[in-house]
């Protein structure tokens, strides 16, 4: 920061004979002192919720087993502000299941539930990752269901600063786990006839709105999120899905991300979610699919995705209960936008 300037006053002589001043010299501005660097960081992801109550936290779309539905990835993005040098340690732990698979890889796990990355150089400016694994590759050759990491380079987003690992420049850090007990989520839900009625059970707002997922209609219904305490009730999905696709992405920058990361967690998921898109939500057009629709739902125990289901951004202590997240030295914020994923076809309430 510049040091304010001192006050200049001008000394004026009295009288006809007084001898003129002489100007002064003007007062440089101290150097600037460089601030001390400091970040935060954006994460997005989704947690699909089923029955049995499992469920996984994860990246890009893909496939799973039965006791753990697929979700967006954690994918975390930084953002640096100052000058200097900064690194981090980054640790993940998953309270109540184990990590599964992650990216850029690490030895340094301090347990089966947990993955850390030592020594992550934030330097300023965007970069692409130096390289994503192939099928045959660790961490995709030890994952027996869908390999995500092999799908990171469509969820790069353009504005957050460049993450080093192990002198490597990668665009943003992934990891994926599996939560083996059950989850307590904020919303109760009770169908009543074809409309769903939702309670909010939780202790903190939910970000944006609430969207409901008829996919074999590609329609949808929205509504405000209720407050803690309060319920609502969403009608049978009647709109064209793109109004849902859009109203998700306005709940993901609600809760923080910046608009290239919700354009990344659209090209990610809308298709997964929503079915083909019948209006247009994004500059960014959608990245090709490494597999169609058909051999995914195909390969899926469980089915293809629910025609009836509840898409929200959970409240971040929520997201805390299924992944924690740390960091030394610690961020100015961590904005946190998971979705939940709930299966509503199944016609019977959600237990919390």
């Amino acid at each position: 920061m510049l040091r304010p300037l001192p006050l200049l006053l001008a000394l004026c002589a009295c009288g006809s004979n007084a001898p003129s001043s002489t100007p002064a010299t003007p007062i440089e501005p101290a150097p600037s002192t460089s601030s001390t660097p400091s970040y935060e960081v954006h994460e997005w992801g989704l947690v699909r919720r089923a029955f049995p109550d499992r469920v996984i936290v994860s990246g890009p779309p893909g496939i799973s087993r039965m006791e753990a539905m697929p979700v967006a990835k954690p994918v975390l993005y930084f953002h640096r502000d100052g000058e200097g040098v900064l690194a981090i340690d980054v640790e993940v732990s998953m309270p109540s299941g184990h990590v599964v698979e992650h990216w850029p890889l690490t030895t340094t796990t301090p347990a089966p539930a947990a993955i850390r990355w030592a020594d992550v150089a934030l330097v300023e400016g965007h970069c692409r990752g130096s390289r994503y694994p192939r099928s045959t590759e660790p961490p995709c050759n030890a994952v027996s269901d869908f390999c995500e990491a092999a799908e990171l380079a469509t969820v790069e987003a353009e504005d957050g600063d460049c993450v080093h690992v192990a002198g490597q420049p990668f665009d943003h850090l992934f990891y994926r786990g599996e939560v083996t007990t059950p989850a307590t989520f904020p919303l109760e839900l009770a169908l009543e006839g074809d409309t769903l009625r939702v309670t909010h059970r939780g202790r903190a707002p939910i970000p944006g709105k609430l969207v409901r997922v008829r996919r074999s209609g590609a329609a949808v219904s929205v509504i405000e999120a209720p407050s803690p305490g309060a319920s609502a009730t969403l009608p049978p999905p009647s709109s064209p899905n793109g109004e849902g696709a859009r109203a998700l992405a306005d709940s993901l920058r609600a809760a923080g991300l910046t608009d290239a990361e919700a354009q990344a967690f659209s090209r990610a998921w809308d298709v997964e979610l929503f079915g083909a898109i019948t209006a247009s939500v994004t500059t960014i057009p959608p990245a090709p699919a490494t597999a169609s629709a058909d051999t995914i739902a195909a390969a899926m125990p469980m089915g293809p995705p629910a025609d009836d289901a509840l898409l929200y951004v959970l409240p971040t202590d929520d997201a805390d209960a299924l992944a924690t997240l740390g960091f030394d030295p610690p961020p100015r914020v961590v904005r946190r936008a998971i979705v939940a994923w709930i299966d509503v076809a199944l016609g019977r309430p959600v237990q919390r």
